[in-house]
């Protein structure tokens, strides 16, 4: 039953983990875009905003997901008592919504912070002195769109190029305000 329960998890957290993951990769394309146009490039704060940033991201989504699952968990478990005319108290019904419950919006908290880890590679590179700060920019502004791109293509349907390529292009459309602002401000 656990294992129904867990497909459950993936089918009902989907939405959840793509609007977070939409919602983190542009947060940290947006600070890296930014960051590409300051006059100072400041290495440490611009890693520190991006891990922040997406600290506070999967906070935010992570007990978002928590509290609207427990709702939904709640009314399920209550359909249950109603049709079965008794409290279910600490069954394995209850206990298996709990681990729904937490699996999902533990999901969800971990999603901003690994697109963070994967977008932050390039400034390990910096670190090592292999690039410089401005090609880690550029580097992860790529690793961003490519992100983006993918989560269109993995989750996008019957339309996974499209669905990935208009969310690239969306990406793109930052990149080019950041440009656009730097160059009239």
């Amino acid at each position: 039953m656990l294992g129904e329960r867990l497909d459950d998890v993936i089918h009902r957290g989907l939405p959840y983990l793509i609007n977070t993951l939409f919602d983190a990769v542009f947060t940290i394309l947006g600070i890296v875009v930014g960051s590409s146009f300051s006059s100072v490039l400041d290495t440490r704060a611009i890693i520190g905003t991006m891990i922040t940033a997406s600290i506070s991201l999967g906070v935010s989504s992570g007990f978002s997901v928590y509290e609207a699952e427990t709702i939904q968990e709640e009314k399920r478990i209550s359909k249950i008592e109603e049709a079965m005319i008794t409290k279910l108290g600490e069954t394995v019904q209850t206990r298996e919504s709990k681990i729904v419950t937490m699996l999902s919006s533990a999901l969800v908290f971990f999603t901003p912070i690994i697109a963070c880890i994967v977008t932050l590679a390039p400034f390990l590179f910096v670190y090592l002195g292999f690039i410089s700060v401005n090609t880690s920019l550029r580097l992860a502004v790529l690793i961003d769109l490519g992100l983006i791109f993918s989560t269109g293509l993995v989750f996008g349907g019957e339309k996974r190029l499209l669905k990935g390529i208009r969310m690239t292009v969306l990406g793109g459309m930052i990149f080019l305000l950041g440009f656009l602002m730097e160059t009239f401000f």
